[in-house]
């Protein structure tokens, strides 16, 4: 299948009739064709987001059925549109990885039935767009960061339960240390407790941290632009224009999203889906996604323990996310591409692309 042409391709035809929100595809071309979808065949794109990458998908091939997962009810909505326009070639499901095989199996998408399933992980646009999401460093809101809520656009039988704490629950209720291990191991941040150490002492004196705003001067006011130009090109990955708070709120996104526990259930779920031979495709956007995704093709598998405590009990990060490697299972996966990295073409067309990594793995035979 011919790749490289331009993205636009993916809102004509019979997808026209949907209004596109405003998304461009990471390293879409290359999915395409590692994906290679053919008429009849059945995907599962468990990260739905905008739908940019299942849109790529039916333009490339129309005779396909997309199983369409996203834990964000208003991605959700975005694939019961697109459901709507292509004769329900899309089936629109709302879960995260943990419940996939579960919910899946009910709208008649069983283990060992798929040709390929799709994972782009972390944040999507659109959240990292929203006003009042809180994913975004440079984006006045709320310190929410919880990808289960849909604000603007929320609706009664979408509320967040209780038991899911936002952004802003975990730096004012977890002590200093809890905090820079947090920075430290899903941040990769290098000046993590003194940034836990400001965060306690501003809540202690001015009160709690509700905004982005407050979050981002308080990182700021502790990193000076000097000291952060001794940060290891890469960290997290990071670059050196990013801004001085960024691996803070990527650190708590993933806590507040269980994002690495996911993505291990994620990459099971994906196993026993799929037919023999039949492909995932992963993009993923930092370091430590990325290194699960590694491991997981060239050596035995990611396996992840339940999320066993909140901050009801908190006594370790570890308790909230744990995951291990079992060395006695035989390989499930074989990569055969990876890591693409986006053309310079792309970069100048989508700048939020510089970071993403492409890995696809196929099911082992016999697995």
């Amino acid at each position: 299948m011919a790749v490289g042409k331009s993205l636009a391709r993916f809102s004509t035809g019979v997808l026209e009739s949907v209004a596109d929100p405003p998304h461009v595809p990471v390293l879409v071309n290359e999915v395409i064709e590692y994906l290679r979808p053919r008429r009849g065949q059945r995907f599962v794109d468990l990260t739905f987001g905008a739908g940019g990458h299942t849109r790529a998908l039916l333009s490339a091939c129309p005779e396909i059925t997309v199983y369409c997962l996203d834990r964000d009810p208003q991605a959700v909505r975005y694939a019961q549109e697109l459901s709507a326009s292509t004769s329900r070639r899309v089936v629109a499901v709302q879960g995260r990885f943990s419940q996939a095989l579960g919910l899946l199996s009910k709208v008649g998408c069983p283990p060992g039935s798929i040709d390929g399933v799709l994972m782009d992980i972390g944040a999507s646009s659109m959240q990292m767009d929203s006003p009042t999401r809180g994913f975004a460093v440079g984006r006045a809101a709320p310190l929410d960061m919880r990808m289960t809520t849909s604000n603007p656009f929320r609706r009664e039988e979408d509320k967040v339960s209780a038991e899911d704490p936002s952004a802003a629950d975990v730096l004012n209720k977890l002590s200093a240390s809890h905090l820079a291990r947090i920075f430290k191991v899903y941040g990769e941040e290098r000046f993590a407790r003194r940034i836990a150490n400001a965060v306690v002492e501003y809540r202690g004196t001015l009160g709690p941290l509700l905004t982005t705003t407050q979050l981002t001067n308080l990182v700021v006011s502790v990193v000076s632009p000097l000291e952060c130009r001794q940060r290891t090109r890469g960290a997290g990955g990071g670059h050196p224009s990013s801004h001085l708070a960024t691996q803070v709120f990527q650190a708590l996104r993933i806590f507040v999203n269980d994002e690495l526990n996911e993505l291990c259930t994620g990459l099971e779920a994906a196993h026993r889906l799929l037919r023999p031979a039949g492909r995932v495709a992963v993009i993923s956007f930092h370091s430590l996604e990325d290194r699960l995704v590694k491991r997981a093709f060239s050596m035995k598998g990611c396996h992840a323990y339940g999320l066993a405590q909140r901050l009801a009990d908190s006594s370790s990060v570890e308790s909230h996310h744990r995951y291990s490697w079992n060395e006695q299972t035989p390989n499930l996966w074989l990569q055969i591409a990876g890591p693409i990295r986006p053309t310079s073409a792309e970069l100048l067309e989508n700048r939020r692309s510089r970071s993403a990594k492409l890995r696809v793995g196929e099911k082992t035979l016999g697995q």
